[in-house]
């Protein structure tokens, strides 16, 4: 049985072909995403196969993505197939400033998870439950995303919570709902997975670092986990925490960057695989978390696509073992 249940969204990712903006690319290759659905197939490849509870649209996109994620050996029990057409994330060329990815489609479809509808028996067997922030940004979503933090911290589940804020995806005059529900959430939750832009966006932190880490520890949770780019990661934690009071930080690797799509994501998927398989009793090696959750990520830069470029378990440990 899933140790790990991940919720959210799963979505097409559009990456553009050569071409410096987005109005004179010369076309676009479609690869499965979405922030939640890249943790659980990373998850899956890492040996900590995870459920997942998601919807899919039921349209040819929504067919290509189940047939993706049945093929990632992700259980399809808790996937919901809806009316309506696949979310498209339009993906800008590399150096291109301000907005990295557009969203097109039914957020209806992708991002309205119906409150009161997690799936039965969904907590019965797992010990962490990984949330994505993107689904906060429809009225449903909130709901649900909410009443399902609460009853896996009911059901003595580590709760775990990505902010990643999506400002162009928050309809007009409900910024300070999904705010308040991303505050909600992280006071819900035991480890929190955030950038600064993140944090700044919504208002809840200006600071970077460390220093946002700590801030974020007094929202509630005991683990806070600050992403900075190519500089790697710092993981903060209060005495609460099963590692206890910590400060990891990681620099990351050097690698040659094909497509950083999807790089948070395979983090994620590393350091809840690490600590999900080891921390539970509070045995975890922190630091080795960190270092393995920023291998995961570097590989998964060296290709193309966020989910299809997720490495697997033996190639991270193979890719440390060559580094150190």
């Amino acid at each position: 049985m899933a140790e790990i249940l991940v919720a959210g969204e799963t979505l097409i990712d559009f990456l553009p072909g050569s071409g410096e903006t987005l109005r004179d690319v010369d076309g676009f290759s479609h690869r499965p995403g979405g922030a939640p659905a890249n943790v659980a197939v990373g998850l899956s490849r890492l040996g900590a196969l995870p459920a997942f509870w998601t919807r899919l649209g039921g349209d040819p996109f929504g067919d290509f993505l189940r047939e993706t994620l049945v093929d990632e050996g992700v259980p399809a029990a808790a996937f919901e197939r809806v009316d309506g057409n696949t979310t498209l994330a339009v993906v800008s060329p590399p150096g291109v400033d301000g907005r990295r990815f557009r969203f097109y489609g039914s957020g209806d479809v992708t991002f309205g998870f119906e409150p009161g509808s997690i799936p039965e028996d969904a907590l019965a067997s797992v010990s962490w439950v990984h949330l994505g922030g993107v689904a906060l940004t429809h009225p449903d979503g909130r709901e649900a995303m909410r009443e399902l933090a609460a009853a896996a911290g009911e059901s003595d589940c580590t709760v775990s919570f990505d902010v990643n804020y999506r400002e162009d995806l928050v309809p007009d005059g409900e910024r300070e709902a999904v705010v308040d529900a991303v505050r909600g959430i992280v006071a819900d939750s035991d480890v929190v997975f955030a950038s600064d832009e993140d944090v700044d966006a919504t208002g809840l932190s200006s600071k970077e670092g460390e220093a946002l880490g700590r801030d974020l520890l007094e929202l509630g949770p005991h683990t806070a986990v600050v992403t900075l780019g190519e500089s790697g990661a710092v993981v903060t934690s209060s005495a609460a925490a099963p590692w206890g009071e910590r400060t990891a930080r990681h620099a990351g690797f050097a690698v040659e960057a094909v497509d950083a799509t999807g790089a948070g994501d395979a983090f994620t998927a590393g350091l809840i695989a690490r600590l999900a398989g080891e921390g539970s009793g509070g045995d975890a090696d922190l630091d080795d978390a960190v270092a393995f959750a920023n291998a995961t990520a570097a590989l998964s830069v060296r290709e193309r696509g966020g989910m299809t470029a997720a490495p697997s378990k033996e190639g991270v440990e193979s890719f440390l073992g060559e580094r150190r």
